[in-house]
C-alpha cells in the first residue's frame, strides 16, 4: 500500500512539473520576447549597438594619426551682442525717455588643427587635397565659428557643438571619414 500511495504522490508531482513548464513556455517566454523587442526598438531610436561597436566608434590608434594644423590662424568676426541703454531726462513740466541700441563687434583669433587617420580606406586619395582645400576648409570653420557671439562661444557646450559642426561639414565635404576630429585654440576679444 506505501508503495501505491508513493507513486501517485510522485506522479502528482510529475504533472504538477509538467503544468507548471507549460505555464512557463505559454505564459512567461511570449512577455520576455516582447520586452526584449521593445528594449531592441528604444536603442534602435536612440542608436545603441547591441551588437558591438561600428567602425567608427573604435579608437584610432595613436600611431595611425596624421595632425594637420592650419599654416596661420584665423581671424573671425563674432556675431555681435547687442546692449541697450535706456536713458531718461525727469523735470516738472516733461518726460523724456530714448533707448539706444550699442553693437559691440568681437572677434576670434582661431587656430585649428585636423586629426587624420593613416589607415582610412580613402587615406592617400584624399589626403593631399586637405592642402589643396585648405581655402574651403577655412570657410567652413570661418562659418561656423561667426554663427556665435562672444558669450556663447566661450563655454564648453557650444565648443563640443562647434568642434562636431564643422568636422561633420569637413566630412560632407570630402564625402569621407579620414578627418577624424578637429582642435580648435580659440582666443576671443
Amino acid at each position: 500500500m506505501k508503495k501505491n500511495l508513493l507513486t501517485i504522490i510522485i506522479l502528482a508531482i510529475g504533472i504538477l512539473n509538467m503544468v507548471l513548464a507549460a505555464v512557463l513556455v505559454f505564459a512567461v517566454v511570449p512577455t520576455t520576447m516582447r520586452t526584449n523587442e521593445l528594449i531592441s526598438k528604444v536603442a534602435t531610436s536612440i542608436d545603441l549597438e547591441l551588437e558591438g561597436t561600428d567602425e567608427k566608434s573604435k579608437a584610432v590608434d595613436i600611431k595611425d594619426i596624421e595632425v594637420y594644423q592650419f599654416p596661420t590662424d584665423l581671424t573671425v568676426n563674432l556675431k555681435n551682442t547687442t546692449v541697450n541703454s535706456t536713458t531718461s531726462n525727469n523735470s516738472t513740466t516733461s518726460n523724456n525717455s530714448t533707448t539706444a541700441v550699442n553693437s559691440k563687434n568681437h572677434y576670434a583669433l582661431v587656430s585649428v588643427s585636423l586629426s587624420i587617420n593613416t589607415k582610412a580606406k580613402d587615406y592617400k586619395a584624399l589626403q593631399p587635397k586637405v592642402e589643396t582645400n585648405l581655402s574651403v576648409l577655412k570657410e567652413i570653420v570661418s562659418d561656423q565659428v561667426r554663427s556665435y557671439t562672444m558669450q556663447e562661444i566661450n563655454t564648453v557646450e557650444t565648443k563640443s557643438k562647434l568642434k562636431e559642426d564643422i568636422l561633420l561639414k569637413i566630412q560632407e565635404y570630402f564625402d569621407s571619414d579620414f578627418i577624424f576630429s578637429v582642435s580648435l585654440n580659440m582666443v576671443t576679444e
